[in-house]
């Protein structure tokens, strides 16, 4: 058929739930290793993956090998995770997105369990080209959830900056009362 070749990459997205592989830059602090066990719960079914001393070529390998869609690795300076790099495998794209203003699960505060089911995603204000790119690049790293999931993912874009939040809704009468679960963090 006729389709945007841009996006070829992604054609076979959502037949299959996407395997996502998280792993950390060489010899992480314990601050970053925390965040990246989070992210994992941010992400359904993605898994971390202790790196040790393995190059980035040799990570990519085992991940081609063992059928993951998807790489994350996180980067850090002087303990304070700042850097995300996304690789969507085998062929691309990548991205590379600065992390900032990480606040954990603990530090969010009213915390009363986050549920394990894929989030409903909300892409706000990601309607330029470059926006609608980076929409497609983290949609694809969530599996397509089911119906009656609580769970909210948020990609906000403000100014060039993307606010990322994980809440939960519940339903009171006629009202809806939304609670943050947490990570929450910005990505540029």
């Amino acid at each position: 058929g006729t389709g945007d070749s841009q996006d070829d990459e992604y054609r076979w997205a959502g037949l299959e739930p996407p395997k996502v592989m998280v792993t950390t830059s060489r010899d992480p602090s314990s601050r970053l290793r925390l965040f990246a066990k989070e992210l994992c719960l941010l992400l359904p079914g993605a898994r971390r993956m202790n790196r040790g001393r393995a190059e980035l070529g040799a990570l990519v390998g085992a991940c081609r090998a063992a059928g993951v869609t998807d790489l994350l690795v996180l980067h850090e300076t002087r303990g304070r995770p700042d850097g995300l790099t996304v690789s969507h495998l085998p062929h691309g794209p990548t991205a590379h997105f600065t992390l900032s203003g990480a606040v954990l699960r603990q530090e969010v505060g009213g915390l009363g369990g986050a549920p394990l089911a894929a989030p409903h995603l909300l892409l706000l204000r990601l309607d330029s080209t470059l926006g609608k790119r980076v929409g497609t690049i983290l949609k694809h790293l969530f599996p397509v959830p089911r119906p009656d999931s609580r769970r909210v993912g948020t990609f906000a874009n403000e100014d060039d900056v993307i606010l990322v939040r994980n809440h939960v809704y519940r339903r009171r009468g006629r009202t809806v009362e939304l609670e943050e679960v947490g990570p929450r963090f910005q990505l540029r």
